[in-house]
């Protein structure tokens, strides 16, 4: 199993290194299993959205999708939770894995965006 940490997966998404890019396109295109940590995920939001990269949200969320739709990516439940959460608010990442992990538990968060959009969400799953 080969896992996958932002620098690969910026290389991947922005091309901005042709040669490393060809690289991790061979091991995500491969039958070979690829594992993505869950901190991964807001690292590629801070660095695809920040000054360099200027990504709109929806190409992030374009990237998520790919990741977590691959027959031999693995991430987490929570993480796949996580990007339906992003698509569904304007959550970051950490904060929708943050809400994905109290799904099915109490959420203490002084953050009332993140309690409200939570509280949504559990709502919408009939929680």
């Amino acid at each position: 199993m080969t896992v996958l940490d932002t620098s690969a997966l910026i290389r991947f998404f922005t091309n901005d290194i042709p040669e490393k890019a060809s690289v991790v396109k061979k091991v995500i295109d491969s039958d070979e299993k690829v594992l993505i940590p869950d901190v991964v995920f807001p690292e590629l939001e801070y660095v695809l959205l920040g000054e360099v990269y200027k990504s709109s949200r929806q190409k992030v969320l374009q990237a998520f999708h790919f990741l977590i739709s691959r027959k031999n990516t693995k991430v987490s439940v929570g993480v796949s939770i996580a990007v339906d959460l992003y698509s569904k608010t304007n959550l970051d990442i950490a904060d929708c894995i943050i809400a994905a992990s109290a799904i099915g538990n109490e959420l203490l968060s002084f953050d009332n965006k993140l309690i409200s959009a939570y509280k949504a969400y559990k709502m919408n799953l009939g929680q």
